[in-house]
Parts: structure tokens; C-alpha cells; sequence
């Protein structure tokens, strides 16, 4: 049983370590963070206590849309939130045991910049 466990373990970093590696060779990226179900940085671009303060803030968001989606459809769960702003752009996507959270350069990519 302990082997099972450590097994586990190995099995959730080799995932965050992959999800991480294929979000970095992605086009615009300029910041990535993971966050463990507890809403804390488990690994990230960013310098730690930056990472921590934007956290925070992304797990309060993330709580205020669920709570308003919750009002509007009860059955309907979050798959991904995105925030763009006029420079940058926010992909919140939950995943039962971590958060991954990317931020990327804002892009019309319809029309050349």
C-alpha cells in the first residue's frame, strides 16, 4: 500500500511537470503557474511571492464565477475561465487536484498586429 501511494505521487508531478513543459512551448506564454487543490503555487515561472499574491486573487475570481454560474445553471461546471484584458490574456482551468493557470500576450489573431 505505501508503494501504491508513492507510485501516486510520482504519477502527479510527472503530470504537473508535463502539463507545465506543454504549456511552455506555447506560442505567447509569458507566465505559467500550477496550484495544488489547496489553491497554493506548486510551480511557476513567476517569482514566488508573486506567484502567491496572484494566487489568491485567481482563486477568488475563479470562486465568484462558480458561485454566479451556480445561480444561473446549478448543473453547469467551470471547464476553463478566460480573462483578456487590452495587453494580456488569463486561462484559468481547474483540474480536480490542481489549477493551471497561464497568462499570455492578448492577440487579435484574426487580423495582423
Amino acid at each position: 500500500m505505501q508503494n501504491e501511494k508513492k507510485d501516486k505521487n510520482k504519477r502527479t508531478i510527472a503530470y504537473v511537470e508535463e502539463v507545465f513543459r506543454q504549456i511552455q512551448e506555447k506560442p505567447d506564454v509569458t507566465d505559467i503557474m500550477i496550484l495544488n487543490s489547496k489553491g497554493n503555487p506548486i510551480k511557476t515561472t513567476m517569482e514566488m511571492s508573486a506567484a502567491i499574491q496572484y494566487a489568491g486573487l485567481y482563486e477568488i475570481l475563479r470562486d465568484k464565477v462558480t458561485m454566479g454560474l451556480q445561480k444561473i445553471d446549478p448543473k453547469d461546471d467551470i471547464t476553463m475561465l478566460r480573462v483578456r484584458t487590452t495587453t494580456n490574456e488569463t486561462l484559468i482551468v481547474p483540474d480536480g487536484k490542481i489549477t493551471v493557470v497561464a497568462i499570455q500576450k492578448a492577440r487579435d489573431r484574426y487580423h495582423n498586429e
